[in-house]
């Protein structure tokens, strides 16, 4: 899910580079269609009241009111889930990333790494 602002520019669509404000204020029946059918797109409804204050003219449908809840609800969910720490075992932050173990040894396990070597010959690392 992506959380769009005003000035976030679309990744997808014939306005694709566009800011969302932007194509609203062109196209607002594009942002109400891409709010039904659009599975990632995603904006607050602070946002939505924005923008209808700028198009005067333009109200979102209470479909595209509910989906948007909707998916902002799933939004916060999934934010939540990476707030928790418990959630990722190694194999997960390898695959994100943030542990590398390249050399595929037990070096770079979390935990693992840094601190005081002592080689018994008396040369501390």
């Amino acid at each position: 899910m992506k959380l769009y602002s005003l000035n976030t520019k679309l990744d997808f669509g014939e306005y694709k580079g566009q800011s969302l404000k932007d194509v609203f204020m062109k196209d607002p029946d594009f942002i109400e269609t891409s709010i039904l059918e659009n599975p990632v797109f995603c904006f607050t409804d602070n946002i939505m009241e924005k923008l209808e204050e700028m198009h005067g003219e333009f109200a979102f449908s209470d479909e595209a009111v509910e989906k948007l809840a909707e998916k902002y609800e799933i939004y916060e969910e999934e934010e939540n889930q990476f707030d928790e720490g418990e959630n990722f075992n190694a194999e997960d932050l390898k695959g994100l990333g943030i542990v590398d173990d390249s050399f595929d040894d037990d070096f770079d396990e979390p935990g693992s790494s840094g601190g005081f070597y002592d080689d018994s010959d008396g040369f501390g690392y």
